[in-house]
This record gives structure tokens, C-alpha cells and sequence, in this order.
């Protein structure tokens, strides 16, 4: 399943390396038409068929999206890319370089056409995953290719997407990234759009020639959405804006809505699993289907999206949302396994990727269950599992934890995973944002490996998930106070949960994406800048648990001491997502009965306050908790607090 393609050298320069025409003959079948700049060396008749989707002359558009990888080759012949996503272990240092193919087929009746009508396609090959953007001028270029359709077409579409400017795009930090997708808050770095924000006011600047202060520029282009950055392309005489998001992650390709898979899935009738497997019914056969695609996808199970019947366009977004939830920005490699539309004739080698993602539109893969091991229906939301699906290997796990008689059996309602369910099915029906849901899932996947942490810390066994260069790096020699890892309300979910999910932690650690996260937390552990303490554990302790005023003291105090400098300050950030009530955990302090724990909070939030991008957090509290806050800065002030200057001129601001 395997197409061959040549890069020239200078593209790692451009944002499209090719635009690819296809269309329909009656006496050949698929065929590629035109390639620009340079013909793909390799198998033509796949692309042509990738290009037109099975039932594409039924319908007047359809979209298909698809990958290209590169394999490297000897240093003497360059490099060679290979062609719709491959499998295998990933072991590799870097990451596995992949074009995203971004695809439009178009159907018009023509009474001249032997069956009466045209059926054209024509194809965008980027490096950029956000391929959403190209639909607009792809829908432009095409019409121009139904009138003209010449390669001339093609060159002026790859030139003009060339042409557009990113060289003023802002990058960000890991930890600046997650701030910025898991909040609504539409000035979030504005400071780094400063030359996009200044065009438009300077424009009235030279009409009224009046305006002097960055603070009259920043209150006049406030409107300006940081999480995208601005662009243009002009193209046959018109310009076309483009709006690129800056805040996706690896695994996230274009813009998926993961509403109408989980809507399906959510609403449909669920039957006890008669095929059970220890990677996937963690609760037995009453497991949620849910639950078992989640599951699937991080043990890089086989996984069928099936929708008999559907668009093309409808299996690609299913594939293409389950891979953006599962990945959740922390886990990568789903793509690099992903098919997002396929067909019967390709499924001979499709069969043989271990743990492939795959779209389908024809019904006959139901019937075929050697062909998956599970198979979700987005029309009917079931979610099967085949009888012929591979039972793991014996391996050592070990006795289950010993349990307290409060901890639950598989099945149990109490689980966390059945509180999962509970809150995306409450999300779905009351019409949540995409960014809420997805938050949800990101959550779902940050406890997912915390708890396999916690299993080999509990087994005492040695495992890249913990230790210097693990999660929790001062383990060994002990933090500034105690505590790591996910918060359990108590000891018997600890275990209950631990024990549910010791197979799926075991199958979850031969997988491809378990390698990309080890090597990408070793990466990125020295980068923290806050490793003394488990800020995440900390917050989570806050938010969840009832503490005595002795333990909060000390947990705001620890916070006091480690949040000081704008980096960790931005990584405290990251631990307080909107989706999760942005700086309650912390504001909750302001009420405390203890005084410590009252000037404590005073003195994180006023950093928060200063700070470029804690200040759009502040500003988001309600007055309620900002008068408290300010009521607590002139006692402290009156009290002869070190911080007196400093908190009196804050003071006076916040009241003016």
C-alpha cells in the first residue's frame, strides 16, 4: 500500500512540495492527470485511486485526506519517501518526516462525458498539518481547473500557496502551547501578534495622525484571536485570508469534529460484549464502547471506522477526530498509522500494519472480521470487537494489588471511566465547546499515564515512567513537600482502579506511541522549570480533596516558595486550564480561615497578575474574588508585609 515519491532539495522551504489532478476514464478507471512541479515517482494508479474515493461520481463533493511518509536512503541516493501511512515499531530520534495530502473530488454533468458527468480531483500535499486551510482556495482552484484544465492551473495554485507569509508566525513553549488550546481567551499572547495588531491601527494612525501609547494600540485591536495567526493568499486576482492555527499538536491533522462520532457512539444501544479481551473491557463485558475504542487506540489495536453509505469525508473526520482525542497533544505516532479513507483493494496490505486507523464507506468489512480487531459503525455508534482478535501474551503482571472490601469489581458504576462517560455524554447533550471536549479527553489521557506510573511505582518494578528522568524526577531524593503522580480520593479507588487497568498498562507499553512519549519526556524533563515539587499533583490536591488547614498551609507555602520567576509562573498556568475553573483552586485560598494560607495566595496571584500572560487570567476571575483579593493586599500592606510597595501600587491600579 505503498507509494513512491522523490523530494526535490529545496523543499523543506515551502509550504506545499505538490499539487496532484486526477480524474475518472471510463476505459482506464482512475488516473493521475497532471503533477506539479514533478511527477511522484511510484505507483500512480494508488494515488489515483486515494484521490477518488469509492461512490465519487454519486456525489458532487467529496474530501479524502491521506498521508505520505519518507524513508530514508542510503546518504549517496538522498532521501525517498514512502506513501499512506506504514507501520511498525517507531525507534527512530526524530520524527518521522509526512506530507498531509488534503483532497477535493468533484462530480459536474456534462452531456458531452461518456456517462454524463466529469469526475475531476485535485489534491494539496503539505508538510503543515492544519490542511483546513487550503479548502477554501481548493474549492477556487478547482472550479478553474473544471473550465481550464490545464497543468497551468496547477503551477499558479502552488505558486500563490508558496507565495503566503508565515515568517511572522510566533512559535511557542510546550508549556505556553498547552495555555493557549486549553483556553477560550482570545488576547492570550497578544504581545506576540504585535505587528499583525499594529497594521490595521496604524492605517487610522496616518488617516487621523493622532496616537502616540502602545496602550491606545492595544486597546484598539483587542479583538484579535491569538490562537490563530493571520495570512493571505492571492490567487487568480483575489485575496483569499488565511487563518492558521498556532496552538495544535502533533497527531492533530486539520480541523476533525469529534462531535458527530461521539454523538453516534453516545447515543447508541450498547449489548455486553460477548468477546472479552484485558487490553479493552476493563469493566468486563459491560465496558462502554467508549471506553473500548479508547482503549484500542492506545494498545494500537487494529480499528476499523465504518459509515455504510457516508461521504467519504464523514470516515476521515472519524478517523482523523479519534486520533486528535486519543493523542490529546501528549501521546503522538496515531497518524503515522492512520488511513484516513481506504477500500477493498488495498485491504490485502492494510491487513498486514500492525495497529492501523482506517475509514471506510463499504459495508462488506462488517462481514469480515479477520480484517480488524475493532470495528465502530458511526452511522449506529456500535462498537464491535472480533472473535478473532489476538488474546496478549502471558506476561508477569504479578498479583492484583491486595483490595480493601470497599474497592469495586469490574463493572462497578463508581469507576473513574464511568465519571468519564458521564461528563462527555453531559457535554455532547448540553452542546459544550469542542475545546471543553477535548479538554475532557486530555484529562482522561494524563490520568491514563499516571496510573500506569503509579502501577510500577506500587510493584515496585523499575520502568521509564518514573524516576530522574520519568515524571517525577525528585522522587528519589524528595520534594519541597510530599506527593506525586494522580490524586484518588482515597486508597480503595487507588487500587480498584490500579487493578482494572494493570493488562491495559501492560499492553499500552509495547506500543509505538508508548516509545514516542519515553523519548519525548526525556527530552522535555530537563526544559521544566519547576521540578522540586509536582505542581500538578499539588493543584489537583486543591481542587479534589479536603485538606486540613496544616496541609493547605503547606501546599500554598511550597507554592509561595517554587512560583517566582515568569517561566514557572507560565507552567503554573498550564495546570489551570478554563475547562477546570482557570484559578479557583488558588482564589479558593483567598477565604481560607488560616492567615498564612490567605497571604500565601495573596502573593501568588499578585505574581500571576504582573505576569504577561497571568494577568488575561486575573482579569478573567469574577469581582467577587478580585475585591477579596484586594481587601487582603492593603491588610497586608497595613501590616507591615514585606511586599509593601510593590502591593500598594497594584492595589491603587486594581482600584483605578
Amino acid at each position: 500500500m505503498s507509494a513512491y515519491l522523490s523530494v526535490s532539495a529545496n523543499s523543506a522551504a515551502e509550504h506545499v512540495e505538490y499539487i496532484l489532478a486526477a480524474e475518472f476514464d471510463v476505459d482506464k478507471g482512475p488516473t493521475v492527470k497532471f503533477q506539479y512541479p514533478s511527477p511522484i515517482d511510484g505507483d500512480e494508479e494508488l494515488l489515483a485511486e486515494l484521490m477518488l474515493p469509492d461512490q465519487a461520481h454519486a456525489r458532487e463533493e467529496d474530501w479524502t485526506v491521506f498521508f505520505l511518509h519518507k524513508q530514508k536512503r542510503p546518504k549517496s541516493t538522498g532521501e525517498r519517501p514512502i506513501s499512506t501511512s506504514g507501520g511498525g515499531r517507531w525507534t527512530g530520534g526524530e520524527h518521522n518526516p509526512m506530507l498531509y495530502v488534503l483532497n477535493l473530488a468533484n462530480t459536474k454533468a456534462s452531456s458531452g462525458a461518456k456517462r454524463g458527468a466529469i469526475v475531476r480531483a485535485m489534491a494539496i500535499c503539505t508538510r503543515h498539518s492544519f490542511i483546513q486551510i487550503y479548502k477554501p482556495i481548493l474549492l477556487l482552484a478547482m472550479a478553474e481547473y473544471f473550465h481550464n484544465p490545464s497543468i497551468n492551473v496547477l503551477r499558479d495554485l502552488y505558486q500563490s500557496l508558496n507565495a503566503m507569509d508565515l515568517s511572522r508566525m510566533p512559535s511557542f513553549e510546550p508549556f505556553e502551547k498547552l495555555i493557549l488550546s486549553s483556553n477560550a481567551m482570545q488576547n492570550l499572547f497578544i504581545e506576540r501578534f504585535q505587528f499583525q495588531r499594529m497594521q490595521p491601527f496604524m492605517q487610522t494612525v496616518h488617516a487621523h495622525n493622532s496616537v502616540s501609547s502602545h496602550d491606545s494600540i492595544s486597546a484598539g485591536s483587542n479583538k484579535y484571536d491569538t490562537h490563530f495567526f493571520e495570512s493571505k493568499i492571492r490567487f487568480n486576482n483575489l485575496d483569499i485570508p488565511m487563518r492558521i492555527p498556532v496552538d495544535s499538536f502533533p497527531d492533530c491533522v486539520g480541523d476533525p469534529s469529534p462531535i458527530l462520532l461521539l454523538t453516534a457512539i453516545l447515543n447508541g444501544l450498547p449489548k455486553p460484549y460477548s468477546v472479552l479481551h484485558p487490553h479493552l473491557t476493563t469493566s468486563g463485558s459491560k465496558t462502554h464502547p467508549l471506553i473500548v475504542l479508547m482503549n484500542g487506540l492506545l494498545t494500537e489495536k487494529r480499528v476499523v471506522f465504518m459509515g455504510p453509505g457516508r461521504a467519504a469525508k464523514d470516515v476521515v473526520d472519524a478517523v482523523l477526530s479519534a486520533c486528535m482525542l486519543v493523542s490529546s497533544g501528549i501521546l503522538r505516532g496515531f497518524s503515522q498509522r492512520a488511513y484516513p479513507y481506504t477500500d477493498l483493494s488495498k485491504i490485502d496490505k492494510l491487513i498486514h500494519v500492525p495497529g492501523y486507523i482506517a475509514g471506510v464507506t463499504n459495508p462488506a468489512f462488517e462481514s469480515h472480521p479477520l480484517w480488524w480487531d475493532i470495528l465502530c459503525n458511526i452511522e449506529t455508534g456500535e462498537v464491535r470487537i472480533s472473535k478473532h482478535i489476538k488474546q496478549p501474551e502471558r506476561v508477569s503482571l504479578g498479583a492484583a494489588l491486595p483490595a480493601s472490601t470497599r474497592a469495586a469489581v469490574a463493572g462497578d458504576d463508581i469507576s473513574a471511566d464511568a465519571a468519564f462517560i458521564q461528563d462527555i455524554n453531559k457535554m455532547v447533550l448540553h452542546r459544550y465547546g469542542e475545546d471543553v471536549i477535548r479538554a475532557r479527553f486530555r484529562e482522561f489521557i494524563c490520568r491514563f499515564i499516571q496510573l500506569c506510573a503509579a502501577y510500577d511505582e506500587a510493584r515496585g518494578v523499575k520502568s521509564d515512567l518514573i524516576g530522574r528522568q520519568g515524571l517525577w524526577p525528585a522522587m528519589d531524593q524528595g520534594y519541597l513537600i510530599n506527593g506525586h503522580g494522580y490524586v484518588w480520593i482515597d486508597d480503595q479507588q487507588k487500587t480498584r482502579d490500579l487493578n482494572l487497568y494493570r493488562h491495559v498498562v501492560a499492553g499500552w507499553k509495547i506500543t509505538s506511541n508508548y516509545d514516542h512519549y519515553i523519548l519525548d519526556l526525556k527530552q522535555r524533563r530537563p526544559k521544566i522549570p519547576i521540578t522540586n515539587i509536582d505542581l500538578q499533583h499539588q493543584i489537583d490536591r486543591l481542587r479534589k480533596l479536603h485538606l486540613s488547614p496544616r496541609t493547605s498551609e503547606e501546599i500554598f507555602d511550597a507554592l509561595r516558595n517554587v512560583v517566582v520567576n515568569p517561566d514557572q509562573i507560565t507552567q503554573l498556568l498550564a495546570c489551570l486550564p478554563q475547562s477546570r475553573g482557570g484559578l479557583l483552586p488558588l482564589v479558593a485560598g483567598l477565604f481560607h480561615t488560616t492567615k498564612g494560607v490567605r497571604y500565601a495566595v495573596v502573593e501568588i496571584l499578585d505574581r500571576i497578575r504582573s505576569h504577561v500572560t497571568g494577568r488575561h487570567f486575573y482579569d478573567n476571575l469574577g469581582q467577587f474574588h478580585k475585591i477579596a483579593f484586594e481587601r487582603l493586599c492593603r491588610k497586608m500592606v497595613t501590616a507591615g508585609s514585606g511586599n509593601e510597595q510593590s502591593l500598594l501600587s497594584d492595589v491603587a491600579t486594581a482600584m483605578t
